[in-house]
């Protein structure tokens, strides 16, 4: 979740969530506008508005780490985000407003929830949208990029097979002995014998321009190449990989016979 595009982007979203708390301050909307002055209009926006901005912020990074879901249309992801963060922040509402103006019982909260829903949900959406292109662009930054990589010549007059696209965006610092991907939500971690790092793609495409002959799914998350296994971790009820570089690696059930067939688990 640490490596999530919503959390990495939080500085980026900041001035908007302000500028919109500030816009419903001085609008006053759901009859707060006859109910309270502009400080405390100030007060009620800004501490429900960044209550619900990290409630629906840590929601989006946790639905990026349930795939089924993480694949749904950004619109859609964000609705659903922005109706569960709207239940909380409900009763955030009846308490800033006990506190600022008077006290409302917590059975209103019913009553309270469509409306708050509407302004959750709504931010919810455009924080979605916003970082959604925020990683378009990054992305389209990325293929610009290795387009423009020059391609890489035999050394000797015998044609040496060609490498996959992918091989051209590990960073050149980390080599090309690649042990293994670890998907962190829309980003995957690089891991080869020289170090780690993070490049903006989804395990699933990348799988794709590797193709099937230089390793193998292992989990949800993770992909190891052939030749990077160790030893294997029997411990009971979990099968873990231990790879040439230390990193230990889970096998979930669904990838189990395929690591089998594969021989690798008579390390």
């Amino acid at each position: 979740m640490r490596e999530s595009p919503y959390v990495r982007s939080l500085p980026y979203q900041l001035l908007p969530v302000l500028g919109i708390a500030l816009v419903l301050a001085v609008l006053g909307p759901f009859g707060t506008y006859q109910r309270m002055d502009l400080v405390q209009r100030l007060a009620h926006f800004g501490i429900i508005g960044a209550l619900s901005w990290i409630q629906v912020v840590l929601l989006a990074a946790w639905f990026g780490t349930i795939e089924p879901i993480d694949r749904w249309p950004v619109a859609g992801r964000m609705t659903l985000v922005g109706l569960l963060a709207a239940v909380p922040s409900t009763f955030e509402v009846i308490a800033v407003h006990s506190w600022l103006v008077r006290p409302i019982p917590l059975s209103l909260a019913p009553q309270l929830y469509p409306e708050n829903a509407f302004l959750t949900v709504v931010v919810s959406v455009m924080i979605g949208l916003f970082v959604e292109q925020r990683l378009r662009a990054k992305a389209d930054a990325e293929r610009e990029r290795v387009a423009a990589l020059p391609a890489s010549k035999p050394a000797s007059s015998q044609p040496a097979p060609a490498l996959p696209d992918f091989f051209r965006r590990i960073p050149p610092a980390l080599g090309r002995d690649l042990i293994a991907l670890e998907m962190e939500d829309h980003y995957l971690r690089i891991h080869t014998a020289l170090g780690s790092d993070l490049i903006l793609m989804r395990l699933r495409d990348a799988l794709s321009e590797l193709g099937p002959d230089r390793g193998r799914q292992v989990h949800r998350s993770w992909w190891v190449a052939e030749g990077a296994v160790a030893s294997v971790d029997r411990t009971p009820g979990r099968l873990v990989l231990i790879l040439r570089n230390g990193l230990h690696v889970p096998v979930s059930k669904t990838y189990r016979d395929s690591v089998r067939e594969a021989g690798w688990l008579e390390k």
